[in-house]
């Protein structure tokens, strides 16, 4: 993974500049109209994990099945993928042809179809599993992915289960050509793609076929695994006293250090209207680093924070929900937390989101905050912003030093517990 590193240098101070970009923020934060994105209807806490089928035999499910397998559809290695179908189903009946695996690309904006199988008729309808796939530019989860896909086409979500950030499997509801289908999901994030297999079972012949629908779709999985990241990460550093990574896609604006004792920086993401040159706010993160030299106490900084917060034109709301983040190790501990930023006119600006994390280590406190286009509005800024905090908070560090060493090696004698 390519990561390139800035590192802060003191300066003398610009109060100018510094108040130049809050000024912009607010401009930002005041103008940015409300949009026609579709609002968030899924409450993932209401959600049941996906069904495991106890009574499901893995060596009768052998048996009576074959692997298909496509190591490289598009030329593309990293949507290879293989999974086991029962014996009787077509072979890939819409394959990428030689035309199209010479010279195309996966799309950024649509899922190219990888491949087709169909079963035979049960009960005068048949099933079926589509493969997609699609190139992604920014960081987002498969969970929140896969959620604004459900959104976005007005399917019926039934049952989810989020194995990490890069897999999860799914049941929806979904209607094709006036007919239902019970549609089992499983989506993969490899690098810089995301795979979408779907297995279509209409809803007559579910149970009879749920037990097989639910095999089939376990058995899906990628030939060449990577651990890449969908973007390249940029590393910043406050001096050699903290360091965090942030998506490339994201504006570093660091600010003057006159002190170790208190140090933050910036990163954001704009956009531009269409003809117009006014730029609304898509994301704003700030990260402040407080020395614990200063022998403050967590609390009066948390007040000293909760006291600065002033965005003209909104106001702090209530509490969303709480975030869990795996914190590096210098990290001691940390707790973060959603609100809602209410604007004074609903009708002009849109409503934000403010994500605020407070974290303990050794020799500084951290407090990062970040303002976000609501869930409610725009579903899939909202999760890129939040797969971007969390990049930052599971990074931030004290140290960028990594000992690997051998205790019986004498030059670490030092390290050796005494």
């Amino acid at each position: 993974m390519s990561i390139s590193t800035k590192t802060a240098n003191p300066q003398k101070s610009s109060f100018s500049r510094a108040a130049g970009f809050a000024l912009a923020l607010t401009f930002f934060l005041t103008l940015a109209p409300i949009n026609s994105a579709i609002a968030l209807s899924v409450d993932l806490k209401k959600i049941p994990a996906v069904r495991v089928y106890e009574e499901a035999s893995p060596e009768q499910f052998k048996k009576t099945t074959e692997v298909i397998k496509d190591e490289k559809p598009y030329g593309d290695k990293l949507v290879g993928y293989e999974f086991r179908v029962p014996k009787g189903w077509s072979k890939n009946l819409q394959p990428p042809t030689a035309v199209l695996a010479d010279n195309h690309k996966l799309g950024g904006n649509v899922l190219d179809i990888l491949g087709r199988y169909i079963g035979p008729p049960t009960n005068l309808h048949r099933s079926y599993l589509v493969v997609e796939a699609q190139a992604m530019k920014y960081e987002i989860g498969a969970q929140h992915w896969f959620v604004n896909f459900i959104v976005s086409n007005g399917f019926s979500l039934s049952s989810l289960t989020e194995h990490d950030a890069r897999k999860l499997d799914a049941v929806y509801v979904a209607v094709e050509k006036d007919k239902p289908y019970v549609v089992r999901a499983r989506v993969l994030v490899n690098g810089a793609r995301l795979i979408l297999a779907r297995y279509y079972l209409p809803q007559e012949n579910y149970q009879e076929e749920a037990i097989q629908q639910s095999q089939v779709m376990d058995s899906f999985a990628l030939v060449n695994p990577t651990q890449d990241r969908i973007e390249k990460q940029d590393e910043y550093g406050f001096l050699d006293q903290s360091y965090f990574n942030y998506p490339d896609s994201w504006t570093l604006r660091s600010r003057e250090i006159l002190s170790i004792e208190r140090m933050s920086a910036e990163i954001f993401q704009k956009s531009m209207e269409e003809d117009s040159r006014r730029a609304n706010l898509e994301g704003y993160i700030k990260i402040n680093a407080i020395s614990r030299l200063l022998n403050t106490t967590l609390a009066q900084e948390v007040d000293k924070f909760r006291k600065g917060i002033n965005v003209k034109g909104y106001k702090l709301g209530t509490l969303l929900e709480e975030v869990t983040y795996k914190y590096s190790s210098s990290i001691k501990s940390g707790k973060a937390q959603i609100y809602k930023l209410m604007p004074d006119d609903p009708v002009r600006m849109q409503p934000y989101e403010y994500l605020v994390t407070v974290m303990t280590g050794d020799d500084y406190y951290y407090i990062t905050s970040m303002i976000t286009p609501s869930r409610e509005i725009d579903f899939y800024k909202w999760a890129r912003n939040m797969e971007a905090m969390r990049i930052v908070n599971e990074s931030l560090r004290r140290t960028n030093m990594v000992l690997d060493y051998d205790a019986n090696d004498p030059y670490f004698d030092y390290l050796k517990k005494q």
